[in-house]
């Protein structure tokens, strides 16, 4: 189960958006960094699964989580000429989050070798939004393993 807390914390990691005035780079790296450490902090306080039942509650957890990191970092605006970057950030992390109600599932079936394997997936899709951020700047949101493994 170690790997899927990683791999859940590793997709709380990126995302951006449009509404209202565009930031600087500077400013919506600072802002961006800011809600991506709430919800790093958010998801150090989750009980690491030690079941596929604890998997379950920690997935719906790691879930809300995440749909709120999202929505905030929707609310920047990223400059002009940088929101083809956020884009593909945003991109990555919807597809990463797209596999936490698939790992739910599987694990409600108590079906480890599917929970491992979409897990997997998930941390591939997180890992290009990790890296998308720290190559435009960001600290906090780019973090390879935003929360300790459990």
């Amino acid at each position: 189960m170690q790997i899927v807390r990683i791999v859940v914390a590793a997709a709380l990691v990126v995302s951006p958006a449009c509404s209202g005035q565009g930031l600087s780079k500077e400013e919506f790296i600072a802002r961006a960094d800011a809600i991506c450490q709430a919800a790093d902090e958010k998801t150090q306080e989750l009980e690491p699964p030690k079941s596929p039942e604890a998997l379950e509650k920690f997935v719906d957890e790691a879930q809300a989580i995440t749909a709120t990191l999202l929505r905030d970092l929707r609310e920047l605006e990223p400059p002009e000429e940088d929101r083809d970057v956020i884009d593909r950030m945003l991109a990555k992390i919807e597809e990463a989050m797209s596999y936490l109600p698939q790992i739910r599932d599987a694990a409600e079936k108590k079906d480890l070798q599917e929970v491992t394997r979409l897990g997997q997936e998930l941390q591939n899709a997180a890992a290009e939004a990790n890296e998308t951020a720290r190559d435009y700047g960001m600290e906090r949101c780019g973090r390879p393993d935003p929360a300790p493994a459990p």
